[in-house]
């Protein structure tokens, strides 16, 4: 199992991948703030734009955090369904599928073999045949004899 950061219970390859979704939206959010403020033209000085920016900004920053934890929890759960998908999908078809495709290689060599052992006893024996109607001596060893 892997080890497990805080009471986020977030696995430790995922936890820059949360600081990068909350910081992002943490700034879109601050963006967003920030751009209805500018434009409401209801402030009278900077000072006031970022207060106001601050105060809708902060009520956001725990809803935030916690859509973070969503979408990261989302993603490992989707990685490990899909690992789990493909090592059933694999067992189930990919596997019988290869072995049978390797039993039909081992039938299709042995079947080879058997008549490349056919052709050469069917050739040693028709020069037998050939030697023994010409009268002449034939003394090759049969295939497989030496």
């Amino acid at each position: 199992q892997p080890e497990r950061e805080s009471v986020w219970s977030i696995g430790r390859k995922w936890l820059p991948w949360y600081l990068g979704v909350v910081f992002s939206l943490m700034v879109g959010w601050t963006a967003f703030v920030a751009w209805i403020e500018v434009n409401s033209g209801e402030h009278g000085s900077v000072p006031q734009v970022i207060y106001a920016v601050v105060r809708g900004t902060a009520p956001a920053a725990p809803l935030i955090t916690i859509y973070a934890l969503l979408v990261i929890s989302t993603l490992d759960l989707m990685g490990g369904a899909a690992m789990v998908t493909y090592r059933y999908l694999s067992d189930k078809f990919l596997k019988p599928l290869h072995e049978k495709l390797r039993e039909e290689g081992r039938e299709k060599g042995r079947e080879e073999g058997r008549e490349e052992e056919r052709r050469l006893w069917t050739e040693w024996n028709q020069r037998r045949k050939d030697a023994e109607r010409m009268g002449e001596p034939f003394d090759e060893p049969a295939p497989g004899s030496g």
